[in-house]
């Protein structure tokens, strides 16, 4: 199929760039060539690539009009939300880390010193009984339901 496809937009109702997007977005299928018209109008001829089959080429005015119709809703969607974009790209490209805070705990260095030392105390005593020997757990508060009532096991019931 080597016919061409003639269409004309109106620049009141679509953007140039609209039409510049959606001729782009059918690359793959046809070429497009924009030329100006008189009275704010353009004529985008699409002509199928080598390759390109003939019933894919016949709906490419369809697709052209529903990507023309898609970048018009890109343009109004893009409009509207660009004070945002330019705010966020403005934090980006003026991005300042804070500054660590300070490690205020709220306590006297008389109160941080004693703190330490009942740590270190009690890490002695863990570290004392762990080297005595002694049961980790005499109580057996750590073990599971299971270790404790399984009847598997050979160990208490429930009753």
């Amino acid at each position: 199929m080597s016919e061409n496809i003639s269409i004309r937009v109106s620049l009141k109702k679509y953007s140039l760039d609209s039409v510049r997007y959606a001729a782009h977005s059918l690359g793959g299928l046809v070429y497009a060539f924009i030329k100006p018209l008189p009275g704010g109008k353009v004529l985008v001829e699409l002509s199928p690539k080598p390759g390109t089959t003939a019933a894919k080429a016949a709906g490419c005015a369809r697709l052209f009009r529903g990507e023309l119709e898609d970048e018009k809703l890109r343009e109004r969607v893009s409009s509207g939300n660009r004070e945002l974009r330019e705010f966020l790209l403005l934090k980006a490209m003026n991005y300042q880390p804070k500054p660590p805070e300070k490690d205020d705990s709220g306590l006297t260095p008389q109160q941080e010193k004693e703190l330490n030392d009942l740590i270190a105390q009690i890490e002695g005593e863990i570290k004392a009984e762990a080297a005595k020997g002694a049961s980790a757990d005499p109580l057996g508060i750590t073990s599971t339901w299971e270790d404790k009532y399984d009847p598997k096991n050979g160990r208490k019931k429930i009753r």
